[in-house]
């Protein structure tokens, strides 16, 4: 699979998200809402854990994960100062307990090793520049402690011939859709040391995602 180049700059994301955050859960519901009810099943969430949300974005699927985990810690964490607003808004409204928001970027995790049973991560390595996946899916690895689990939600190719339409607009337009483009992650998953349990791909409204369930194998 070709994956479309792209470059990073935090600074220009931030911006990317600051002119989308008003209407980004408009765009959920009609594209991502399927992927996320996959994310919540496949994350198989037992109260009492510690669950960290990395580009929780408007906190969609975090609320959700806040409510299942009501007596553990949940820690959510955005580069986007407009979407965490929108997040703590929504888990303020909610009257949510037991969790953290923080403005971060998975480069710099001010998170210790071995600290989380699972981690979410929706919808943010399919911006980041290809050679980067590794060093993120390294962090991933880092922070989950021994048999965790990682649930990642991605653009995707499809597999049906209406999806291409997508991919269309990510190589022509790439700005309407924040930078997004099609990737794969399965590879660079094996290669740091995670089992691949599921991938499952998504179609809703002709836009194409998957879903990966990733465990952290230790020896």
């Amino acid at each position: 699979m070709e994956i479309l180049k792209r470059n990073l700059n935090i600074e220009e994301t931030k911006k990317n998200y600051k002119r989308v955050a008003w209407f980004y859960n408009l765009w959920s519901r009609l594209t991502e809402s399927k992927s996320a009810r996959k994310v919540i099943e496949l994350t198989e969430i037992q109260d009492g854990e510690r669950i960290v949300e990395i580009a929780c974005g408007t906190g969609q699927v975090f609320n959700e994960i806040v409510k299942r985990n009501s007596s553990g810690y949940n820690l959510g964490i955005d580069l986007s100062p407009d979407m965490l607003s929108k997040a703590r808004k929504l888990l303020r409204k909610a009257d949510q307990q037991h969790y953290e928001l923080r403005e971060e970027d998975v480069f710099n995790l001010q998170i210790k090793n071995e600290s989380f049973d699972k981690l979410v991560n929706n919808f943010m390595i399919d911006i980041m520049p290809e050679d980067r996946f590794d060093g993120i899916l390294r962090e991933f690895y880092r922070i989950l402690k021994p048999n965790g689990i990682a649930v990642i939600s991605v653009f995707s190719q499809g597999t049906r011939k209406v999806n291409s339409c997508w991919i269309w607009i990510a190589k022509h337009f790439p700005k309407l859709l924040t930078n997004c483009r099609p990737v794969e992650i399965k590879s660079h998953a094996k290669k740091i040391g995670f089992k691949v349990e599921q991938e499952v791909e998504i179609s809703q409204n002709t836009f194409p995602s998957k879903v990966y369930k990733l465990r952290k194998i230790v020896g």
